[in-house]
């Protein structure tokens, strides 16, 4: 201020004049380049969204209006008729019913049994810790194709300890139902498991040991402190286990093809309504009702996760966050 007070009229007024110039272009430069930003935000958002629009728009078309080349994807004639051929190839609502229980029963299974791994790895040293990791991590290379013979030999010849041969007298087939999914999921060996030890193992190694020591002075064992302390600051990376576990095991189809044998689960009747649109049983059936058929059925599979994760969303970034997990 001093400086500028100093200088000549002339010579103010030609300083002012330069400061407005540049303050003008720099306003110039950041308007364009927020302007191109949001333009190339706005057309990846547009890629990314413009498949599910398509097939939101194609589930109210009309039989007629797929038949129609002239019509796109705003409808002459509303019509719910694709929607309801397809809940009902799919059965629908007792598809959902069935994926639901089976769902929140292996999440929450998943998330208790990883939950006790990860703490043991994570305040508990031991001979070969580092080692057990080790193996806990090369299981996300692994492909389930890789184990896919042995695990159904496993489960098509249950012998676990001899117990069912002593009571049985002979080994029992629990491939056929959801007695699989459970097993994994309380064992901890479960479709990625070990990317959730992974995450929670990251949380408590986060966590100060004071909370540890405090819980001891109060007369609290292992279990207590575990139980009472630690388990309650977990609560959203918990929350975001059973988000992932979910939604993996809500489109899974190795599993879901190997042990359900074409029951009444999302993932199957999907599957199955893909092939009953493009058998040529039906003259009446045109490649673009066949598509509209399967559209649907996407949308009517991935709804209920959309919901979910409006719904955890806090949990779920919160718990993002916190698990040591970057890019």
């Amino acid at each position: 201020m001093e400086a500028t007070e100093k200088m000549p009229v002339k010579k103010q007024s030609r300083f002012a004049r330069k400061m407005r110039s540049k303050m003008a272009k720099s306003g110039l430069v950041q308007l364009s380049s927020n302007f191109l930003c949001h333009v190339i935000l706005i057309g990846i958002v547009f890629m990314i969204l413009f498949p599910f629009i398509e097939k939101l728009c194609t589930m109210f078309l009309s039989y007629e209006d797929l038949a129609d080349t002239t019509v796109q994807y705003v409808p002459k004639n509303w019509s719910l008729d694709t929607l309801r051929e397809t809940m009902e190839a799919m059965k629908y609502w007792t598809s959902l019913t069935h994926t639901v229980l089976l769902c929140v029963l292996s999440s929450v299974l998943q998330t208790l049994s990883c939950t006790l791994v990860a703490y043991g790895f994570a305040r508990y040293k031991f001979p070969g810790r580092g080692i057990l990791f080790a193996c806990v991590l090369l299981v996300l290379l692994i492909p389930p194709q890789v184990i896919m013979t042995s695990l159904f030999m496993n489960f098509s010849f249950f012998n676990f300890l001899g117990l069912p041969t002593l009571i049985a007298g002979a080994p029992i087939n629990i491939t056929k139902g959801v007695w699989p999914f459970i097993l994994m999921s309380v064992t901890a060996i479960a479709f990625k498991n070990s990317l959730y030890i992974y995450m929670l193992r990251q949380f408590f190694r986060g966590l100060p040991t004071e909370i540890e020591e405090a819980g001891m002075i109060d007369g609290s064992g292992h279990f207590g402190v575990f139980f009472r302390l630690m388990l309650p600051n977990a609560v959203p990376m918990m929350v975001t286990i059973v988000l992932f576990a979910f939604s993996w095991q809500w489109t899974d189809n190795y599993y879901s093809a190997l042990f359900l044998d074409g029951g009444e689960f999302l993932p199957l009747s999907l599957q199955l309504n893909a092939i009953k649109a493009y058998l040529p049983n039906d003259t009446r059936i045109t490649p673009n009702y066949r598509e509209a058929l399967v559209g649907t059925g996407i949308l009517l599979v991935i709804a209920p996760l959309f919901l979910l994760y409006l719904v955890g969303q806090r949990f779920f970034v919160q718990g993002i966050s916190q698990s040591g997990i970057v890019g």
